[in-house]
């Protein structure tokens, strides 16, 4: 087969290309590495980017408006919210010690709210040389203004009116005084239709159908898979206050929320079969529970990202009821589709910006109550005491309409992601000694697929098939190989999961690499630097086995080279 040309510039999105697209091709394993430092020559080239790395597009033009209308300097910049609670979690972000060197002081942010074509908007305010200190309130929570409703907003960008509100009052130690009310976003029809698709899905093809209660009311619709972790913690805080727990690798943007608790973080890696993160969890709790203490929810990713391994769900269950905590999964990974993780959890975590949406031109995110939970009256009403719609009727209704053919294509995923991992452990030092491929991350090659499986739907007629999903990585001997192996992967090179099209990304690298004492910690138990994520698009199998052959000529070139042998 010949090369594939990809004709996606640089910095640009896959194709279609739009205002609301959230890919971004940048090209080559060290371009990747000067958009991790922001390099601006890189940056400059960017056209679209995944909206919660930065304001970007319409959601960056909105914020430089309200600044011009506000008058602030030219030395300040600004991010927008429709929550008020966002300046609390600004100031505990900013103030953290977490932030090490780039920690901002209380004079450093400002705080306003204005209203614009009647919606409400809080916005924060920084000098742009603290940009670093800061961004992680747009990168973490998710809950920021999204493109579509900024471009629903700018038109009336004149129409704006300041709040009064005092946001100078305070210092590092000090709140702020209570924010004036928010006025939230409208509903619109397709969030109730969201409610029923995911709740339909939920219903469909359960492993035990008499035990499935959700209903629709049970469904809760967030602008980004962030934004519903970053609820979930504020609403099971409202329960019970108490230290996080999370198992196993998690998205770097859930690890570092977490991380900034101040009921404090406790993580546990090892939850492969020859790991002891669930040993060394049950001695965590209990010895919490004989100081008199409780762990108020334990999160985990089934399977994990990057590293697509499969805690045990059922001894963790176990866990749960025996010390009284919540256990929260998300199956984004594995997706509403393949697997049914409602037996054991008691709220389901879904970012519905992957595959669910699957065309990468929208955000969003949903948590369901499980009302089989021992729990589920306390957490019930929480929600319906406090929650508040954030997510735009334009996002929505995307949304909405994209996900139609979710089942349909996610047989695609499940099958390209398939014939990729068994292409790739063909190859690999499984089966040749010689070969620079020394693991193929993928539920079916992983020594925690019994958990996996245990979790996995019923076939039906119309999913006949119910499979591991759309993401892999590759595992190679050095990082020179697998830079090689990325560097001729003709596939569009950047973040994302679940899309049209086939993505690829040295994940690990670009999240942990700046960071070589964490790097570590996160090396140990599995997540390396030497891995390419490669996430399957609906492509043919043929041409995806076209490109990563050639792909892997590169690298048998880099062996020979090295005198090492061909790489396979």
């Amino acid at each position: 087969m010949p090369a594939k040309v990809l004709n996606t510039e640089f910095g640009h999105s896959a194709p279609p290309e739009g205002p609301h697209t959230i890919t971004t091709h940048i090209q080559g394993w060290d371009n990747i590495m000067r958009l991790r430092e922001g390099d601006k020559a890189v940056l400059a080239r960017v056209t679209s980017i995944y909206p919660r790395f930065a304001p970007w597009n319409k959601a960056r033009e909105l914020p430089m408006k309200i600044r011009e209308k506000l008058a602030l300097p030219p030395t300040h910049s600004a991010l927008a919210f429709v929550n008020p609670d966002i300046f609390a979690t600004a100031r505990l972000h900013a103030f953290s010690p977490h932030r090490g060197e780039k920690k901002l002081s209380a004079g450093d942010l400002g705080f306003r709210v204005v209203d614009i074509h009647g919606v409400r908007l809080y916005v924060v305010t920084f000098p742009l040389d603290k940009y670093a200190g800061i961004i992680g309130v747009w990168k973490d929570p998710g809950t920021g203004v999204s493109t579509r409703l900024a471009e629903y907003l700018l038109p009336h960008v004149d129409t704006l009116e300041e709040v009064p509100f005092d946001g100078s009052a305070g210092g590092e130690e000090v709140p702020l005084p209570p924010p004036p009310p928010p006025t939230w976003l409208p509903e619109c029809e397709a969030h109730g239709k969201l409610r029923e698709r995911i709740a339909g899905l939920l219903h469909r093809a359960a492993l035990q159908p008499e035990a499935v209660k959700v209903q629709p009311d049970d469904v809760y619709l967030y602008p980004s898979g962030m934004a519903s972790i970053y609820r979930a913690c504020d609403m099971i805080g409202r329960w019970r206050r108490g230290p996080i727990v999370a198992l196993g690798s998690i998205f770097h943007s859930t690890w570092h929320l977490f991380n900034d608790s101040v009921d404090g973080f406790r993580h546990f890696g090892a939850c492969d079969a020859s790991g002891n993160a669930l040993e060394e969890l049950e001695v965590y709790l209990r010895d919490e529970a004989k100081e008199g203490r409780k762990t108020t929810f334990v999160f985990l990713e089934f399977p994990s990202n990057p590293i697509l391994v499969s805690a045990d769900l059922k001894r963790l269950r176990q866990l749960a009821d025996t010390y009284d905590f919540l256990l929260v999964v998300d199956d984004t990974v594995g997706s509403f589709c393949n697997i049914d993780v409602l037996p054991v959890a008691d709220i389901v975590m879904t970012s519905t910006t992957k595959s669910f949406s699957g065309y990468a031109d929208v955000m969003g995110g949903s948590l369901v109550l499980n009302p089989v939970s021992p729990h589920y009256a306390p957490i019930k009403a929480i929600f319906g005491t406090h929650f508040r719609n954030e997510y735009f009727a334009g996002d929505a209704e995307k949304l909405l309409s994209n996900s139609a053919d979710f089942l349909a294509r996610s047989a695609i995923l499940n099958r390209n992601a398939r014939t990729l991992a068994d292409f790739f452990h063909a190859r690999s030092g499984a089966a040749d000694p010689s070969s620079a491929i020394t693991r193929v991350l993928y539920p079916t090659l992983s020594d925690t697929l019994a958990n996996y499986e245990a979790a996995m739907r019923r076939p039906t007629p119309e999913f006949p098939a119910p499979g591991h999903g759309c993401l892999l990585s590759v595992e190679f001997e050095t990082k020179d190989c697998a830079r090689a192996f990325f560097d001729g992967l003709a596939v569009h090179h950047g973040p994302h999961l679940g899309a049209h099209v086939t993505l690829a990304v040295p994940f690990n690298e670009m999240l942990w690499g700046r960071d070589p004492e964490g790097a570590a910690y996160h090396a140990a138990y599995g997540v390396r630097a030497e891995q390419v994520r490669i996430s399957v698009g609906l492509e043919s199998e043929e041409e995806l086995l076209g490109v990563v052959e050639e792909a892997l000529e590169r690298v048998r070139e880099l062996k020979a080279a090295e005198g090492d042998g061909d790489g396979s």
